[in-house]
């Protein structure tokens, strides 16, 4: 008969202090994670005529859906004719280009992802070359600099 030999692997083991330090350092990392980034830098106007009327938080709009739950915000601006600007933001940029890519298309709509930003511009009697410039401008403000 043969004897069967149990080889045994070594094993480390962390010392306490190691072990700590790594717990320690787990939950300083865990609590850093991405967080939403507030309130939206947008224009308070644009050329030709645009004036912001009001800024303020709002509601998930309909359409975003998924596990990352953004803070949205809705500015409304007012020239000769008028738009409204959702900026909806979220803690990961991939979970804005994410929106973006699952929006539909509206008309007189615009939708777009600057950043941590998913952007949504409608607009009611306004030329091509006003909303444009709005949206310019919406566009450079909310740009990571």
């Amino acid at each position: 008969m043969q004897s069967s030999k149990v080889v045994k692997s070594p094993t480390r083991f962390v010392s306490r202090e190691t072990f700590s330090l790594l717990l320690v350092a787990t939950a300083l990392l865990t609590g850093c994670g991405d967080s939403v980034p507030g309130e939206p830098k947008l224009p308070q106007s644009a050329a030709p005529g645009w004036t912001r009327k009001s800024l303020a938080k709002t509601a998930i709009p309909a359409g975003i859906e998924g596990k990352a739950k953004p803070e949205c915000w809705k500015a409304e601006y007012a020239s000769k004719g008028s738009a409204e600007v959702t900026a909806c933001g979220f803690a990961a940029e991939g979970s804005a280009f994410e929106a973006m890519q699952k929006g539909r298309a509206e008309a007189d709509t615009v939708k777009f992802q600057e950043g941590k930003f998913y952007v949504v511009v409608q607009w009611h009697d306004v030329s091509r070359d006003e909303i444009t410039s709005l949206v310019r401008a919406v566009q450079g403000d909310l740009k990571v600099k």
